[in-house]
């Protein structure tokens, strides 16, 4: 399975696409259009999401909305990426299904911390080596 990266700055997509890549051992696909990521959601399985907060065309909170729709990615993980700490914003977030926060600037031992929690243990680098 993939993790799917929806961030619509490519230097941002690039540093979670790197970031995501020492800790995990299968496809990662970035996409910068969020409506181009939902429509890839209906035909394509995902273990983990990572998206970021403000997106053109929708927030990050309404693609979460739109992906928890999907019955297969109802309990798949959604990590929201925001500079935003607001409670407002958390409890918003949560409320359409997000799993977890990364702020940014995103620390790697932080972002490293939280993916090896999240990632299927048999899709880690150390056991696609065994």
């Amino acid at each position: 399975m993939a993790i799917l990266i929806v961030e619509d700055n490519p230097t941002n997509g690039l540093i979670l696409r790197h970031l995501v890549k020492k800790i995990y051992a299968g496809d990662i696909i970035v996409v910068e259009d969020p409506v181009k990521a939902i429509q890839l959601c209906h035909t394509q399985d995902f273990s983990l999401f990572l998206v970021d907060h403000m997106l053109p065309g929708m927030s990050g909170v309404q693609f979460v909305r739109l992906l928890r729709l999907i019955p297969r990615f109802i309990d798949v993980p959604a990590v929201m990426v925001t500079a935003d700490t607001s409670p407002q914003l958390r409890a918003e977030a949560l409320a359409a299904g997000v799993t977890e926060f990364l702020t940014k600037p995103v620390e790697a031992i932080s972002f490293r911390n939280l993916m090896t929690t999240l990632v299927p243990k048999e899709l880690k680098p150390e056991a696609s080596a065994a």
